[in-house]
C-alpha cells in the first residue's frame, strides 16, 4: 500500500504537470515512475505485500487507498534541483522545523555521498516572514553548509549550499541565510511582506504579478537613482531574474488613460514547485486544520499556488485524526491540495513543532480561551516610556492602529495605564485585529485577539487604507525625513518586513526612536517634569543620509500623509511646506543647540511656533490623557431637520452619581433646543458605552425622564453607522461649513488637497470609505477651495 501510494501520487503529478504544459518537470516525474515500478515488480512475490494484478501494463490502485500520512523523508525526497520552495511561518510562530531538517538531513546525506549531479541543489527559497530562532533553526536549516568526511572535493566547490538564491520579507531571525547572501554566496532580495504574500496568491491564479504603489520611492522601486529593485547583493543585481521581479509600469484610466496615468511596481508571481507548510492536525485525505497555531500565515495560498503550478504541497502537523472527522468549516486547506502529510512524534513536539520558539503553547495566544489579566504591566520611567507616552498623544477612540515591533510596543502599555487601550483596535500585520499583541521575539499574535484572518487578507485591508494610524520604529532618519530600518551595513541583513506596505498605506505615521543609541544615559526623576542628557550614545540617528531608504518623505508629501518623528527629547515632522524634517517640540530642561542640534549631522527648519513637550510626559504620576472631550461637545444639533446627535462612544458609568450626572448634562444641554420648538429627534452613538451591572434600573430611569422631556423618537448606532446617519441628515453644505472643513484637512497650508488628504478626511469625518475609481474622479481637477464644495455635495450624494 505504501508504494501504492507513491504510485498514485506520481501519476497525479505527472497529469497535472502535462497540462500545465511543464514537459520538462513531467519527463523527469515519469522517470520516477518507471523506477518505482521496477520496485513493484521486485517485491510482487514478497509474502508481505499484498499487491493488486497487473492487466495489460496497468497497475490498479486500492479504491480504499487515500492515506497521504508519509515519512518526512519520503516527502523531501519530492524536492527536485532548480525548484522553488514557499515556506509558511512568521518570525517565530509556526516553523515546519522537521520538514526543513529532513531537507537539510537529505542534502548533507548527498554531500556525504558525493552526490551532487540529480541531487539537491540551486534552489529557490520564497518567504514572507521567515520562521526562524535568530540561531540554527527554521529556515537557518537550509543554510547550513554540510560537513563530513566523505564529503569530496569536487561536490564541496560545486555545491557549498542547497540554495541557489533567496527572496523574503524579513532575513533577522534567519541570520544563516542572511550571511549566505551578504557573503554574496546566493542570490537575495529583500522586499516588502505585504507584496510577498500577494505574489503568491498571484501565482495560485496564474495573475502575472501583484500589483501595487507599495515600494515607490523606496530602495525596492527599481527606478535607477531611487532604489534597486529589492536586490541585496552583487549576485541578485547581476541575475536575469532581477530584471523581471520587480517592474515599474504606468497604467491609466477612463477615457483620458494617457492623461491620467500612474505609476505602479508589479511584484512577478514565481511558479511554486514546493510548498512545505504547517498545520495542527490533518486526517489521512490531507485535509488540514490549525486550531492550536497562534497564526495563520498564508498556509491556503501557498498551496493553492504549489498545487496549481504543477507541485507538491508537504503538511507538517502535531497529530492525525480519522478521514471526516474534521468539520469542514475547521479545515483551513482541503486535502485536495495536500500531497504528503508529516506527523511530528508527541515526544518531539518540544523540538520540532512548539507553538513558538519561546512557548510550547499558548491556549491564550490561539484563541482557545480569552486571560483574565486585563491590565498591562506598568513601565518604568525611562527614555521608553517617554516616547510611548508622546506618542499615544494621537490615539483617539475608534481607530484601528498597527503597532510596529521594539519602541512601539511601549504604546500598548501607556494607553493601557492610562484607560485608553478598550477604546481602540490595536492590529498586527500576520491578521490580528484587536487584543494585546505579544512583544519581543514572540511578536505576531495577541492576547485575547478578536479575529484572526490570513496575512494575504490583512495586507489587503492595510494597503486598502484600512489603518487610521501606525506607530513604528526607525534606525536612520535622513534631512528629507526618509527612514531605514531594513539595513544598516553590507555585513548584516535585515529586510523590511510589513514596515513599507504598513507605512505607504497609513495616513497618520509616527516613527519612533532614541535621538542617539549605544549608551545613551538620561535622568528623568518624574518629580520635575523635565529630562537631562547625563550621556550621550555613540550612534546618531538622524543621519545625512540612510543606508538604505525604507521610508520615503517626498513620497510620503505627494500621498499627503501626515508624519511624525517622535524621540525622548524632541519631536519633528515632514510637510509640503519644507524640503527638511521641522522641529516642532523641545523637552523641558534640554538645550537646543548642546542635545539636539548638535547631535545631528544635519540642521532641521526649526518652527516658529516652537512648543515644549508636556510636562506631564515626564512625571511618574498618570498623565489623564483627555480621551474623549466634554459632553458638550459630543451632542449636535441639526436645526434644519430637528435633529441632535449624542455620541456617547466610551462613556463608562460606575455610579449611581455618574448615571445621574449624565442625565442632568443632557437635560441641561437639550432643554433650550426643546423649549423653543418642542421634542427632538435623537440619534445615539452607543458604540464603546458601558453601564456598570446594578445601574441598569438608574439608567433606564434617567432615559426615560429625557425621553418624555426631550424626545419625539431615538435611534441607537454603532461608531461607523452613527457618523453615516449623521451625514445624512445634514443635506446641505451650509451645515458642513465647507471652508472650516477644507482648512482642516489642508494640514500643510498648500492651498490643495492631496487625494489621500481627501480621502482621510471624507473617512475621518463621514465615516466613508472612497474606492480608488471614485476618489481618482473626484481628484481629476485637483482639489482646492474653490471646488471643495462641489466635491462634498457630490460625497454627500451617496447617501440621498
Amino acid at each position: 500500500q505504501h508504494l501504492a501510494t507513491w504510485w498514485s501520487l506520481y501519476q497525479t503529478k505527472y497529469y497535472r504537470l502535462l497540462l500545465e504544459e511543464q514537459t520538462e518537470r513531467a519527463a523527469m516525474i515519469s522517470t520516477a515512475k518507471s523506477n518505482l515500478l521496477k520496485v513493484i515488480l521486485s517485491h510482487r512475490s514478497n509474502r508481505f505485500f499484498s499487491l493488486p494484478s497487473f492487466k495489460k501494463g496497468e497497475f490498479r490502485i486500492p479504491s480504499h487507498n487515500s492515506n497521504k500520512v508519509c515519512t518526512p523523508d519520503d516527502a523531501v525526497s519530492l524536492i527536485s534541483a532548480n525548484d522553488t520552495i514557499c515556506v509558511s511561518g512568521f518570525v517565530g510562530q509556526g516553523s515546519p522545523d522537521l520538514l526543513l531538517k529532513a531537507l537539510a538531513d537529505r542534502y548533507e546525506r548527498e554531500c556525504n555521498e558525493g552526490v551532487h549531479e540529480g541531487g539537491l541543489k540551486d534552489l529557490t527559497v520564497l518567504f514572507g516572514g521567515g520562521p526562524g530562532d535568530w540561531d540554527s533553526r527554521g529556515l537557518n536549516y537550509l543554510a547550513k553548509i554540510p560537513s563530513g568526511n566523505n564529503i569530496n572535493e569536487q561536490s564541496t566547490a560545486a555545491a557549498k549550499s542547497m540554495i541557489k538564491r533567496a527572496i523574503g520579507g524579513h532575513y533577522g531571525q534567519v541570520p544563516l541565510l542572511g550571511n549566505l547572501a551578504t557573503s554574496n554566496q546566493i542570490e537575495a532580495w529583500t522586499l516588502p511582506m505585504g507584496s510577498i504574500s500577494r505574489m503568491i496568491r498571484a501565482q495560485a491564479t496564474h495573475s502575472p504579478g501583484h500589483i501595487t504603489t507599495v515600494g515607490l520611492g523606496t530602495y525596492v522601486d527599481p527606478t535607477p537613482g531611487i532604489g534597486v529593485g529589492g536586490a541585496a547583493n552583487e549576485l541578485a543585481l547581476a541575475s536575469p531574474l532581477h530584471q523581471e521581479l520587480v517592474t515599474k509600469i504606468s497604467i491609466g484610466f477612463g477615457p483620458t488613460a494617457d492623461a491620467m496615468k500612474a505609476d505602479y511596481l508589479m511584484y512577478k508571481a514565481l511558479p511554486i514547485q514546493v510548498a512545505i507548510i504547517r498545520a495542527t492536525t490533518a486526517d489521512s485525505s490531507g485535509n488540514l486544520s490549525f486550531e492550536h497555531e497562534s497564526l495563520l500565515c498564508d498556509q491556503r495560498i501557498i498551496a493553492a499556488a504549489a498545487a496549481n503550478s504543477g507541485g507538491v504541497v508537504l503538511a507538517q502537523v502535531k497529530r492525525i485524526c480519522e478521514t471526516g472527522s474534521l468539520p469542514s468549516r475547521a479545515v483551513g486547506v482541503p486535502g485536495a491540495m495536500v500531497d504528503c502529510v508529516c506527523v511530528v512524534d508527541e515526544s518531539e513536539h518540544d523540538v520540532y513543532h512548539p507553538m513558538s520558539y519561546t512557548k510550547r503553547s499558548d491556549p491564550v495566544l490561539y484563541g482557545k480561551i480569552r486571560s483574565p489579566v486585563e491590565d498591562v504591566p506598568k513601565m518604568q520611567l525611562n527614555e521608553r516610556k517617554i516616547i510611548a507616552r508622546r506618542a499615544s498623544f494621537a490615539l483617539k477612540p475608534g481607530k484601528v492602529i498597527n503597532l510596529g515591533i521594539g519602541l512601539p510596543e511601549g504604546i500598548a502599555s501607556v494607553a493601557g495605564e492610562e484607560g485608553q487601550l478598550q477604546y481602540v483596535t490595536l492590529t498586527t500585520e500576520p491578521g490580528v485585529f484587536g487584543g494585546l499583541p505579544a512583544s519581543g521575539k514572540e511578536f505576531g499574535p495577541s492576547s485575547n485577539a478578536d479575529a484572526l484572518v490570513e496575512m494575504n487578507e490583512m495586507f489587503d485591508f492595510y494597503d486598502g487604507g484600512g489603518l487610521d494610524m501606525c506607530f513604528l520604529g526607525a534606525a536612520q532618519i535622513s534631512p528629507q525625513g526618509d527612514v531605514n530600518v531594513s539595513r544598516m551595513s553590507a555585513e548584516k541583513l535585515i529586510g523590511p518586513g510589513g514596515f513599507i506596505d504598513i507605512s505607504q498605506s497609513t495616513r497618520n505615521i509616527s516613527f519612533l526612536c532614541t535621538f542617539t543609541a549605544k549608551g545613551l544615559d538620561i535622568d528623568c526623576d518624574g518629580a520635575e517634569g523635565k529630562i537631562k542628557i547625563l550621556k550621550e550614545g555613540k550612534i546618531k540617528k538622524f543621519v545625512n543620509q540612510v543606508y538604505e531608504r525604507t521610508f520615503s518623505g517626498e513620497e510620503a508629501v505627494r500621498r499627503g500623509q501626515q508624519v511624525y518623528y517622535v524621540t525622548e527629547r524632541a519631536v519633528f515632522r515632514r510637510t509640503a511646506s519644507h524640503d527638511v524634517i521641522e522641529l516642532i517640540e523641545i523637552a523641558p530642561g534640554v538645550d537646543l543647540q548642546k542635545d539636539i542640534l548638535d547631535q545631528m549631522e544635519f540642521e532641521p527648519i526649526i518652527s516658529p511656533n516652537l512648543k515644549q513637550m508636556d510636562e506631564r510626559i515626564f512625571r511618574h504620576e498618570k498623565m489623564e490623557i483627555e480621551l474623549f472631550g466634554s459632553l458638550k461637545d459630543r451632542v449636535t444639533y441639526h436645526e434644519g431637520d430637528h435633529v441632535i446627535f449624542i455620541d456617547l462612544t466610551g462613556i463608562s458609568l460606575a455610579s449611581e452619581d455618574e448615571v445621574r450626572w449624565l442625565g442632568r448634562s443632557l437635560d441641561l444641554i437639550l432643554h433650550p433646543i426643546t423649549k423653543e420648538r418642542g421634542p427632538v429627534d435623537a440619534i445615539v452613538n452607543y458604540d464603546g458605552f458601558d453601564c456598570k451591572s446594578g445601574l441598569e434600573e438608574a439608567y433606564a430611569d434617567a432615559v426615560e425622564a429625557l425621553s418624555s422631556r426631550h424626545y419625539k423618537s431615538v435611534k441607537r448606532y454603532s461608531f461607523n453607522a452613527f457618523r453615516r446617519a449623521k451625514l445624512k441628515t445634514m443635506a446641505s453644505v451650509e451645515a458642513l461649513n465647507a471652508k472650516s472643513l477644507f482648512r482642516e484637512w489642508d494640514e500643510d497650508n498648500t492651498g490643495s488637497l492631496s487625494p489621500l488628504q481627501l480621502r482621510a478626511g471624507v473617512r475621518e469625518h463621514f465615516g466613508i470609505r472612497l474606492k480608488q475609481a471614485e476618489l481618482d474622479t473626484l481628484c481629476k481637477d485637483g482639489v482646492t477651495l474653490r471646488n471643495f464644495t462641489d466635491i462634498l455635495l457630490e460625497v454627500m450624494s451617496k447617501f440621498e
